[in-house]
């Protein structure tokens, strides 16, 4: 259950309206009563999503992988039917970023998003990690693809006769193996390897050119792969001080991360009208930058009820030579009427970067970026605030 609290902590510090099932067979009750308490009136939940021994057949040779591995090829099954997108993570993972671009983007079709594995990736074997999954349930519950691994899995079960009659896997039985076999890689989505960096000791046997393919990523995942865990190793593991700054971290230490980093990405809307185009989308699509949107009068009650959303601030009779902008990401010039070249050049000289839609656009002014369409402000500011 620490690493468990790690990798639940990470989360939270970097997100926000996640619902994070932990499936188990066994964990009590008074555990999540700490994340009931602590995240009550936020945005995420730790729901204890309890399955019985029966649905999990098999078992593993493997000292480090225990039955409940087994669980994740179940999980468009297991969980609830309404749930489309799921993101799932081992225990020995650390979140380093916000994973909403993981349910945004388009799987194509494909059933699954995985990361290349350091260690197979030149194989036609092994080459995905399975300790980062990305579902697409409609397409699993489609093609009945549970029912196909459970087969899959059956069938590369070794029975060894002992007198305990003792079962085991063959070696290349562990849920790895199995996805790797079951999935046509054209039917895999691969996912960056940014969202599963996989360390461990094992890191560094690979060679430089392994080490160059993998290690120039961002680290928005880190997942410990192998025996060598940094809760376990006395050595020097990457990742290994993100691990430990987490396990001493407090829930209510990781909410004022998340606050913290939210303050960082705050995004200035000017507005001379109350009819700001896209607004409520764009702020439900980026849930991790605070908007802050600004007048310098009085504003309609239209704007005001804008408040309801839990990242957009409204203030009135706003002065912009007198505003701090240094957590300023981007000043967005969302409204469809009353622009002054005048108010947006005084942005362009304090060197912060203005947005726009193209049909908005003002001669004179300088924009880091013209939308043609409220989707496209989405992607433009997501990375943003992610860079």
């Amino acid at each position: 259950m620490d690493q468990l609290d790690v990798a639940i902590k990470s989360l939270i510090a970097h997100n926000a309206q996640l619902n994070i099932y932990v499936v188990n067979t066994d964990i009590p009750a008074e555990y999540f009563m700490k994340y009931h308490n602590f995240l009550f009136g936020t945005t995420n939940r730790v729901i204890d999503w309890k399955i019985s021994e029966a649905e999990l057949k098999w078992d593993a040779s493997f000292k480090y992988i225990t039955k409940i591995s087994y669980a994740r090829m179940l999980l468009p099954d297991l969980l609830p039917q309404d749930i489309n997108r799921v993101l799932y993570l081992d225990c020995d993972v650390v979140v380093n970023a916000n994973l909403d671009e993981l349910f945004r983007i388009d799987l194509n079709g494909k059933s699954l998003g995985m990361a290349l594995d350091w260690f197979g990736y030149e194989t036609m074997t092994n080459r995905y990690n399975s300790g980062v999954l990305l579902f697409d349930c409609d397409v699993w519950r489609q093609n009945n693809y549970v029912d196909g691994l459970k087969k899959e899995t059956e069938r590369r079960v070794a029975y060894i006769e002992h007198t305990d009659k003792e079962i085991r896997l063959d070696e290349q039985a562990d849920d790895q193996h199995i996805f790797n076999a079951y999935f046509d890689y054209d039917s895999i989505y691969e996912l960056a390897p940014e969202y599963n960096m996989a360390y461990g000791v094992e890191a560094y046997k690979v060679s430089q050119q392994t080490k160059e393919k993998f290690l120039q990523n961002k680290r928005k995942i880190i997942h410990f792969t192998g025996q060598n865990k940094p809760w376990t190793w006395m050595g020097d593991t990457n990742g290994r001080q993100e691990w430990w700054m987490y396990h001493e971290m407090s829930v209510r230490d990781a909410l004022a991360m998340y606050q913290e980093n939210q303050a960082q990405k705050q995004v200035l809307v000017f507005t001379l009208t109350e009819n700001i185009r896209g607004i409520e989308q764009i702020a439900k699509q980026c849930p991790q930058v605070s908007f802050l949107i600004v007048a310098p009068s009085e504003v309609t009650f239209k704007v005001l009820r804008l408040n309801v959303h839990p990242n957009i601030f409204v203030k009135k009779v706003f002065i912009k030579e007198n505003f701090n902008y240094d957590k300023v990401k981007a000043v967005l010039m969302l409204g469809e009427e009353s622009n002054k070249v005048a108010d947006q050049k005084f942005f362009n000289q304090r060197g912060l970067p203005v947005l726009t839609y193209q049909d908005l656009a003002l001669e004179g002014v300088e924009y880091a970026y013209q939308a043609t369409s409220v989707d496209e402000m989405i992607a433009e500011l997501n990375l943003r605030v992610e860079n």
